[in-house]
């Protein structure tokens, strides 16, 4: 069940360039027994496409109950993200419509939307 999460989240995010250990996990998909699936931020930034808020770089990793790494993918997935009504996720080209009343932990695009849209500012 871990790897068909993993290879559905592959399939959909383009990769390149290396992994950083130490970004912090937006959402993690629990497998029982298997372990688990988590996708990190590991930037954001400002977009450059004027009809999306942020452009993103997603990582993941897959680890077991013990916190061990399994599998950590080299690939730096690119996402771009609207804050505004229609919220939205955008994965090469395609749109992908954002629940912003979704609870946290449901779905990936959402919560990747919610670290970017809804982080306090100082």
């Amino acid at each position: 069940m871990c790897r068909v999460l993993l290879s559905l989240i592959l399939c959909v995010l383009p990769g390149s360039m290396s992994f950083a250990a130490s970004h912090a996990a937006f959402f993690t998909a629990s497998f029982g027994n298997s372990g688990s699936v988590s996708l990190s931020l590991a930037e954001g930034r400002p977009s450059l496409d004027p009809a999306f808020d942020f452009d993103a770089v997603i990582t993941l990793s897959e680890t077991d109950h013990g916190g061990t790494v399994h599998y950590r993918d080299d690939g730096r997935h690119q996402a771009s993200v609207r804050c505004a009504q229609p919220a939205m996720v955008r994965i090469r080209l395609v749109d992908y419509p954002v629940d912003v009343s979704a609870r946290p932990g449901k779905d990936w695009k959402h919560d990747l939307w919610a670290a970017l849209c809804t982080a306090p500012v100082s």
